[in-house]
């Protein structure tokens, strides 16, 4: 083997060990809220360090909020053009981003990434759920160099009041 790629592999294989250790974690807290009043919940980060791309899907019920925008982007080059909203009545939304300048970003713990607003049409006394899933976009995080993290989430729950 030659020598080069013999003290190459040690570092590749440390490199990996430390990004599963330290998976980003997304997660939405917990809300409540008034039928027929809009309503919008912060999508937040734990582990937000040195990211360089994320893709993934929000979901809800959608006989209890009905998507009205996405809103308050906290990321380079994150903005609502990032998000598809075709399946958005059917209570999913997919995030795909990454860092325009390829150096890869990082957020204090708990920092809001992007708001997510709807108008709550449930009935009172209703509680929802926001989950990340990998449907219909495929889960994938990475870090600087393109190296690949795991994902934990925290999905949210909703009561109408």
């Amino acid at each position: 083997m030659n020598k080069k790629y013999f003290f190459l592999l040690p570092l590749l294989f440390i490199g990996t060990l430390l990004a599963a250790q330290n998976p980003l974690t997304m997660g939405i807290y917990n809300k409540k809220a008034d039928k027929g009043k809009t309503v919008c919940v912060d999508v937040y980060g734990r582990n937000f360090q040195q990211i360089l791309s994320m893709q993934y899907s929000l979901k809800w019920n959608p006989k209890h909020l009905k998507f009205k925008e996405v809103k308050g982007t906290n990321l380079k080059g994150l903005s609502p053009q990032n998000f598809g909203t075709n399946r958005a009545d059917e209570g999913l939304l997919s995030l795909a981003w990454y860092d325009p300048q390829l150096q890869g970003v990082t957020l204090a713990d708990g920092q809001s990434v992007y708001q997510v607003c709807f108008e709550v049409i449930g009935e009172p006394g209703t509680r929802s759920y926001f989950k990340f899933t990998d449907v219909p976009t495929p889960i994938e995080v990475s870090m600087g160099r393109g190296i690949l993290i795991g994902f934990n989430s925290d999905g949210g729950k909703f009561e109408i009041r």
